[in-house]
This record gives structure tokens, sequence and C-alpha cells, in this order.
């Protein structure tokens, strides 16, 4: 198992029960694959570095968690057809 983290930022134009189901899918999707959660950061609104589909801010979520490369892919996927999640980031925390 090797160590990940993902970013991602969630629309800032959504209620708070969207953003919440948004992350437990997320969450969900890591667990479901035979990941394992080991730290969960929400950290709130912030200022975007530059403007992403007509927003300034978003909703800020960085996620540390075990895993094999399977679930990186799935994870990759689901996020990719969740139209809530502006942007994300995968990386492998082991290659430092």
């Amino acid at each position: 198992m090797h160590n990940y983290e993902i970013m991602f930022i969630v629309r800032p134009d959504v209620d708070e029960e969207t953003v919440k189901a948004t992350r437990e899918k997320v969450q969900a999707t890591i667990t479901e694959n035979g990941g394992e959660l080991t730290n969960i950061d929400d950290m709130g609104k912030r200022r975007l570095a530059y403007e992403i589909n007509n927003h300034r801010e978003g909703l800020y979520s960085v996620y540390t968690f075990k895993g094999e490369a399977g679930v990186v892919d799935e994870l990759d996927h689901v996020i990719r057809i969740n139209d809530n999640i502006m942007r994300h980031l995968i990386i492998n925390i082991d290659e430092k």
C-alpha cells in the first residue's frame, strides 16, 4: 500500500448539503476500494489564485489515505464526473 494525498476544490455556490455529500462520496470511494483514510482536513472557503469557471473562491479539502493504484484510478474517475468539483490533484507522498 502507498500513501497518497488528494486535494480537491468544490464550487462555492453549492449548498452545504451538496458539499457534505461530495466530501462523503470521495471518502466512500476511497474506503470502498480498499483504501484507508489517515487524515481529513476540510479547509473551508479560500480565495483561488486565478478564476475558475467564473469563481474566485472555492471550498478546499485535503485527505491523506493509504491504498493501491486501483483506488487512485477509481477516485480520479469519480471526481472527473462530479460537476461540483472544480479541480483536484492526487499525489503519491511516498515519493518525496
